[in-house]
């Protein structure tokens, strides 16, 4: 039974009866009541936890058995972490337009249930865990390790194609983001218990497409996907532009670690990538004679398996760290067309590996690259073919083929290497007929 009182209370007996509600999360009567029962030696209710208001827009979390979807001081959804996909579904539908989503602490284990068709006749099917489209927003997670999205068993097949995020536009001309950024996570595309198949162009642990700019991909881990790891991709009406990737790792990816495909005044920073089939892959297109400069820069990659950069304008590689001399079947750094500077880096393959799968560079058709203050081994070191034009300045270069060659019995040569102050270890030069080497 309850009974209303009027009393009258000293300052510091409000005081107590403050401090009271703010211990136990208790409010005005029920603290006063708790109080005197305690004061009494009866055992008050139990201390209730105060509700603070979420930190971003809307939060995800986990509580017991529960996934709770929240904002501000609102529970928008409470469900069973086997309701992982609609919760987040909840989540990033309740995010406002340049909003910020935070992702709590803890294991997340998402099926793909959402079909997106990429291609405007409706084809091209891809299988979503958390699809994000029309819309700029921010996620944020407690950190790579401590909030982990993994996607739950026997989602994907060669027939069933899988992405974990995907970020576009609706249709195939929608534009895409103006500001977009992912931060915190690790994606776990749990690959061994997903069905085998040759991956499809696309699948990723995070894929984005349409026209866009601004998007920021930071301290991230990528691993165990059955194709790429994160994938700046061309889908949709078009494709990225300030772009930056930073501090993030792909462990373990099928495909391509990091891969930007036609993205324009982007950069990838402070990034590794290992156990991959190949760390970093820089894509253009075959208008590269006439699309003008694409300016992407790499700062400081580091890798065990093969970089590739095809038909890319004005790139700069700083400070990349290549050692591909464990690597199954790699040709080192490759440069197909496009034009570019390598600048302080570390390029290395299998010495013993005779032919294209020892050599640390393989340039060809009409690349065009700079190497300067390199440090370069391999069976071949800077290998250039077809059209392709270097010119190598202050390098270090050992192989034991040769440090500069332009072999090739299956196309025709008329590649050139001009070296300007580099030193060598082995055989310095290979060529065949057609091809022209001069040492300044």
């Amino acid at each position: 039974m309850m009974r209303r009182y009027c009393v009258n209370l000293s300052d510091e007996a409000v005081k107590v009866w403050q401090e009271y509600q703010t211990k136990t999360g208790l409010k005005r009567d029920p603290a006063l009541d708790a109080l005197l029962l305690e004061f009494g030696g009866l055992k008050p209710p139990e201390p209730v936890e105060p509700e603070e208001p979420t930190r971003r827009d809307v939060e995800v979390s986990q509580k017991g058995d529960l996934i709770l979807v929240r904002a501000g001081l609102k529970t928008l959804l409470s469900t069973p972490k086997s309701d992982a996909a609609n919760a987040f579904q909840v989540a990033v539908a309740a995010v406002p337009s340049g909003g910020s989503l935070g992702i709590g602490e803890g294991l997340y284990e998402l099926p793909a249930p959402y079909p997106v068709a990429l291609d405007a006749d409706g084809g091209n099917i891809f299988y979503c865990c958390i699809p994000i489209l029309d819309k700029s927003m921010h996620i944020f997670g407690a950190g790579a390790g401590k909030t982990v999205l993994k996607l739950a068993a026997w989602q994907r097949s060669a027939s069933r194609h899988v992405v974990m995020m995907l970020i576009r536009g609706t249709g195939p001309m929608a534009p895409g983001y103006s500001s977009f950024s992912v931060d915190g996570l690790t994606l776990d595309g749990n690959v061994k218990y997903q069905y085998s198949g040759t991956q499809h162009d696309g699948e990723a642990l995070i894929l984005v497409g349409s026209a866009r700019r601004n998007g920021k991909y930071a301290n991230l881990e990528l691993r165990n996907s059955h194709g790429a790891g994160l994938y700046l991709g061309n889908n949709g009406g078009g494709s990225g532009t300030n772009e930056l990737i930073q501090n993030c790792i792909a462990r373990s990816c099928a495909d391509k670690g990091i891969m930007l495909d036609t993205c324009q005044d982007s950069r990838v920073e402070d990034c590794q990538a290992w156990a991959c089939q190949e760390g970093l892959c820089l894509y253009g297109n075959d208008d590269w004679q006439t699309r003008g400069a694409d300016r992407v820069t790499v700062a400081g990659f580091q890798t065990d398996s093969q970089v590739m950069v095809w038909q890319v304008n004005d790139f700069k590689l700083d400070g990349l760290d290549m050692d591909c001399s464990k690597a199954a079947s790699s040709y080192g750094l490759v440069v197909r067309d496009g034009s570019g500077q390598v600048l302080l880096s570390q390029l290395k393959s299998d010495k013993k590996k005779t032919g294209a799968y020892g050599s640390a560079t393989y340039l060809y058709r009409g690349a065009a690259v700079g190497f300067q203050n390199c440090q370069i081994s391999g069976y071949y070191g800077i290998r250039a073919i077809e059209r392709a034009k270097v010119l190598a300045t202050n390098c270090d270069i050992s192989a034991s083929g040769a440090c500069f060659a332009m072999v090739d019995q299956n196309a025709p040569m008329e590649a050139s290497i001009t070296a300007e102050g580099c030193k060598t270890s082995g055989k310095k030069v290979e060529l065949q007929e057609g091809a022209t080497f001069e040492e300044m």
